[in-house]
């Protein structure tokens, strides 16, 4: 009984030890990710507004449902693995330059958006693409996996890593 006491201790204590750096952390926060995709900047563009067919390409995305357009912007909804899903709203887009995505779900715990700029590569038919994630967390332990177990780029990482090597395909 007495280890079972220590035990409980220790995970209470380190529940409060994770609230509390979380709570520490920033509520907002603000990171890029920039890469080289293998593809001219009209096909990197035309991949990311594909959003429909973004689960062909993008292994964390198992399907998409594209909704009615919001005053003629993209609106959609990807539903990932667990029974997870996020609606998503274009806010601004500027073929073949700029796209800017927004998490669409006022009650969220976590949300903002996606920018992606493109630009010409520093070789024929790539392109740079820079992510910027501006966004928000609510809960403290959010904070802290984002922080400390996750890093602030794993989303924008993986999502460079998808889009090049799916632009490298013919």
């Amino acid at each position: 009984m007495k280890i079972f006491g220590i035990i409980l201790l220790l995970l209470v204590l380190a529940g409060i030890i994770v609230y509390a750096d979380g709570a520490r952390l920033p509520y907002n926060h603000t990171v890029s990710v920039t890469g080289v995709v293998p593809a001219p900047q009209t096909r990197v563009f035309t991949l990311i507004t594909d959003v429909a067919h973004g689960s062909k390409w993008r292994p964390a995305v198992k399907s998409v449902t594209t909704l009615a357009p919001d005053n003629g912007r993209d609106h959609w909804v990807e539903y990932l693995a667990h029974g997870q899903f996020m609606t998503f709203l274009a806010v601004r887009t500027d073929p073949p330059t700029r796209r800017d995505v927004m998490l669409d779900d006022p009650g969220a715990s976590y949300g903002g958006t996606w920018t992606y700029e493109l630009s010409p590569g520093p070789a024929p038919n790539t392109t740079t693409l820079q992510i910027t994630e501006t966004g928000f967390i609510k809960p403290p332990v959010y904070r802290f996996i984002m922080a400390h177990v996750f890093g602030p780029t794993h989303n924008l990482g993986r999502y460079m890593t998808d889009i090049q090597a799916a632009a490298g395909k013919p």
